[in-house]
């Protein structure tokens, strides 16, 4: 992630705070990479290692802003950090592709979070989608769904839709020792079906309209009543709880519930209702309520993840 100041782009210092995250050799491996010739051509603005740390720079602000390439290339320029053209960085993003694949390669190698072992073994898999606007579009024309494993970062799967296709699991293959973590947008019971018919897990934000669970009875639960339990903040819940889709047997699953800070809770709501508004939806009191809660569902047994590590792969997410 990129750290922003107020000028528009990050400050040397913060830079400073963001090269801290790279490999300590990272710029060894930029020349292993080649990406400066031995004899650069005349007139070329990248002649060395700092040169290529000046290209970094603006392609993690380009990134994390997704401002143009254009907008970019000017801010580089203004912050004196080196000055080329908006053609020549599209250019040095087709070339750098690799090099910062090896660099998320040793960042994620080195760091215990991104384990399979840490998560029982589970290759995780995060899912989610983009949208894409064709030059002089008004709207979304397309819609790009994909799949992420943890341990590399590296895209998995990924498919292209029009953009009246909604996010759903069902756009995933799936196999046994795999977990695929969505937000909300793909709780709901055929998305769920679909990876556990392939032998795999989820784990899901819960949304409580898409996502109606049961209890062993084939009573629907009252997510309510649940949460009216939980006065204290901070300490993670558990219900059984079935999925019951259309086409096939019910789900088993697990329904855990935390109840924010009251920081965090009131942080929560500001947002739910800048969202509404920005989409002039009617914001309920029922909404408000359960924004002070993290709730999520998951197919994984409890003799593989308890209620608190499965709370960690989702805040990786």
């Amino acid at each position: 992630m990129c750290i922003q100041s107020s000028s528009g782009i990050e400050s040397e210092n913060q830079w400073a705070m963001l090269e801290a995250q790279l490999p300590t050799d990272w710029r060894e491996l930029a020349e292993r990479a080649r990406l400066v010739p031995n004899n650069p051509p005349p007139g070329a603005k990248v002649t060395d290692l700092s040169g290529v740390e000046s290209v970094l720079r603006l392609i993690f602000y380009h990134v994390a802003t997704n401002t143009s390439l254009r907008t970019t290339a000017a801010m580089g320029a203004a912050a004196k950090i080196i000055s080329i053209s908006s053609v020549a960085l599209h250019l040095w993003m087709k070339k750098i592709g690799p090099f910062i694949e090896t660099l998320l390669e040793q960042i994620t190698t080195t760091r215990d979070m991104f384990a399979a072992k840490r998560w029982a073994g589970y290759d995780i898999r995060l899912v989610d989608a983009s949208t894409v606007q064709r030059p002089g579009a008004i709207t979304t024309t397309s819609r790009v769904h994909y799949a992420m494993q943890l341990t590399s970062l590296r895209p998995t799967q990924i498919t292209v839709t029009t953009e009246k296709v909604g996010e759903t699991f069902k756009h995933f293959e799936a196999k046994s020792g795999q977990l695929f973590i969505g937000d909300r947008a793909y709780a709901n019971p055929p998305g769920i079906a679909s990876i556990s018919s392939q032998g795999a897990h989820v784990l899901v934000r819960y949304h409580r309209t898409a996502l109606p669970l049961y209890d062993s009875k084939g009573k629907r639960l009252d997510l309510f009543k649940l949460l009216g339990k939980l006065r204290k903040r901070g300490p993670i819940h558990e219900r059984v709880g079935y999925v019951h889709p259309a086409d096939s047997a019910p789900i088993k699953g697990r329904l855990l519930m935390v109840r924010l800070p009251a920081d965090k809770a009131k942080e929560a709501r500001a947002r739910l209702r800048k969202e509404h508004s920005r989409k002039c939806k009617q914001l309920t009191n029922k909404s408000l309520h359960v924004a002070e809660f993290v709730i999520v569902f998951t197919t994984v047994p409890n003799d593989r993840l308890n209620k608190d590590e499965l709370m960690q792969p989702y805040r990786l997410r």
